[in-house]
């Protein structure tokens, strides 16, 4: 199977889990190229960077709820009132397994929340199944119109 190059949208503050999702995405699928953007700050530039067409809408967006400047909850919230960027799956990959925090981000239209597995191998696991499972989802063909 064939794909074409997907951008990746890696919000997380955290060295080490960038790391490791970095190390894991390169390893499983190489045509996904992800921008890592390591606070809150810079996570509202980029999405107003897309609002403002200078920067395609990703595929996907891997979004950790502990960051500085802006949380996680704040970014999703932006990013699920926007038209235009709505259509972008957020995946809420995080360490809280918090009922309030699982409720808030479903609550701001969450289209999955995962709580970071400890273990680098099974943190690979979790980020394959991530990928599978927005390969075989039909969101692209919606994101096309």
């Amino acid at each position: 199977m064939t794909h074409h190059q997907r951008d990746l949208l890696l919000i997380e503050d955290s060295d080490e889990h960038a790391e490791l999702a970095l190390f894991y995405i390169s390893e499983y699928r190489k045509d996904i190229h992800v921008i890592r953007l390591a606070d809150g700050g810079a996570a509202m530039r980029y999405i107003e960077s897309i609002r403002h067409l200078k920067a395609p809408i990703p595929w996907l967006c891997l979004l950790d709820l502990q960051l500085p400047k802006y949380d996680g909850h704040e970014i999703l919230s932006v990013i699920k009132s926007d038209s235009l960027l709505v259509k972008m799956p957020v995946v809420v990959f995080t360490t809280s397994a918090a009922k309030k925090d699982i409720r808030r981000a479903m609550n701001n239209h969450a289209n999955s929340f995962i709580t970071k597995p400890m273990g680098a191998d099974r943190y690979g696991s979790a980020i394959q199944s991530i990928l599978d499972y927005w390969e075989f989802n039909m969101h692209p063909s919606v994101l096309a119109e």
